[in-house]
């Protein structure tokens, strides 16, 4: 766990374990992307809806802006600080949540989430395209870790 990654050296101190945890965390924030963005209806052309439970409560779907990563580069992955039960247990439960993909509906994925909303929305491309670029980055994390180990 203790190996480098080359190239992924912004990630906690740039180790297998601090990728491992990134890849487990971003599977569960990508999960709770597409949980709220499932309740969004198909918003009209030009025009992207909040959807209600967010609208009630004052709130925004969750934010993963490109870029952004709430600061959890900084020194929270670390070899040192690895628990490697705790994060096959977090990676667990980001398939788990993960499998919400499979309830999507056609109408769903056509939907353009908000511009900024999460990483890779840029209020154009659809859900669809949001995802599949998504675990795209998702293979290219567990690539690097696979290239050192």
């Amino acid at each position: 766990m203790s190996l480098r990654c080359p190239g992924r050296e912004k990630l906690g101190d740039g180790t297998v374990a601090a990728l491992a945890l990134h890849t487990a965390d971003s599977y569960l924030r990508i999960a709770g992307f597409l949980q709220a963005t499932s309740r969004m209806r198909a918003a009209l052309p030009g025009r992207h809806r909040v959807p209600r439970l967010f609208r009630a409560r004052g709130h925004a779907p969750p934010r993963h802006a490109e870029g952004s990563h709430e600061g959890t580069h900084d020194g929270d992955y670390t070899a040192k600080n690895v628990d490697v039960p705790g994060v096959l247990e977090r990676l667990s439960s980001g398939r788990d949540a993960l499998s919400l993909l499979a309830d999507l509906t056609d109408e769903q994925l056509d939907v353009a989430p908000p511009n900024g909303s999460f990483r890779f929305c840029d209020g154009q491309r659809t859900l669809e395209q949001v995802v599949a670029s998504l675990l795209n980055h998702q293979g290219h994390q567990i690539d690097a870790m696979k290239a050192v180990t």
